[in-house]
C-alpha cells in the first residue's frame, strides 16, 4: 500500500472488480477527457486472476481516501527498468470528490514510490490536452510539460492531442529537500 497525506493507493482486491467496472462505464468517471478502456468484465476478471492487475506492463491501484472509501483509480505502466522510466495516471472517479487534493495526493505517491523505491530516474504522464485540471496537478508537482501527441488520443468521435509531461528524479529530489527546509 503506498500512503500520501489524503489518500492511500492499494492493489485491487476480487471485491473491487463490480465497483471498478461500474464506475469506470459512468460518463462522468473520465469527463471529456480520458476515455478509459477497461475492455469487458470478464476480460478483466481473467487479467485479475492472472496478475492481480499488477504487472510491470500495467499496474493497476484503487485510490481510497483516509476513510477507507474507493474515490479513484491509479496506474503505473510502461515500465521500463533499463531506462529506469514509466508513466502513470490517476483519476478521481467521482466528480463531487475532484478538486480536493485526492489526485494530487496519489500522483504524489505514485512518484514518491517510484523515485525512492523502484529507483526510477523519470516519471511520465500524457494527459488530454483540454484536460487543464489534470496538466496543473502536474505541474504543481515539478512536471515540465514537454510536448504535444498531435492526435494521439480517439474519443467521443474525434481526435484529441495528448501532452506529455516529465519529472526527472534530480528535478523532484530538489524540490523535495527545499520543501523540508524551515
Amino acid at each position: 500500500m503506498l500512503a500520501g497525506t489524503a489518500v492511500r493507493l492499494r492493489p485491487l482486491r476480487a471485491e473491487d472488480l463490480d465497483w471498478l467496472v461500474a464506475e469506470c462505464g459512468k460518463p462522468s468517471a473520465f469527463g471529456e477527457f480520458e476515455p478509459f478502456f477497461l475492455g469487458e468484465a470478464e476480460s478483466l476478471r481473467r487479467r485479475f486472476d492472472a496478475d492481480g492487475l499488477l504487472s510491470e506492463e500495467l499496474t493497476r491501484l484503487v485510490v481510497e481516501d483516509l476513510s477507507g472509501r474507493r474515490v479513484g483509480l491509479a496506474s503505473i505502466e510502461s515500465v521500463d527498468l533499463h531506462s529506469r522510466v514509466a508513466r502513470i495516471s490517476a483519476t478521481i472517479l467521482d466528480p463531487s470528490e475532484r478538486g480536493k487534493g485526492l489526485g494530487t495526493d496519489a500522483h504524489r505517491a505514485l512518484v514518491s514510490y517510484l523515485f525512492l523505491h523502484r529507483g526510477l530516474l523519470r516519471v511520465e504522464a500524457f494527459v488530454a490536452s483540454g484536460n487543464r485540471a489534470a496538466r496543473a496537478v502536474l505541474r504543481r508537482l515539478g512536471f515540465a510539460e514537454e510536448g504535444v501527441l498531435r492526435g494521439r488520443l480517439f474519443a467521443h468521435g474525434q481526435r484529441h492531442d495528448v501532452v506529455v509531461l516529465g519529472l526527472l528524479y534530480e528535478e523532484w529530489s530538489r524540490r523535495s529537500v527545499a520543501s523540508l527546509a524551515i
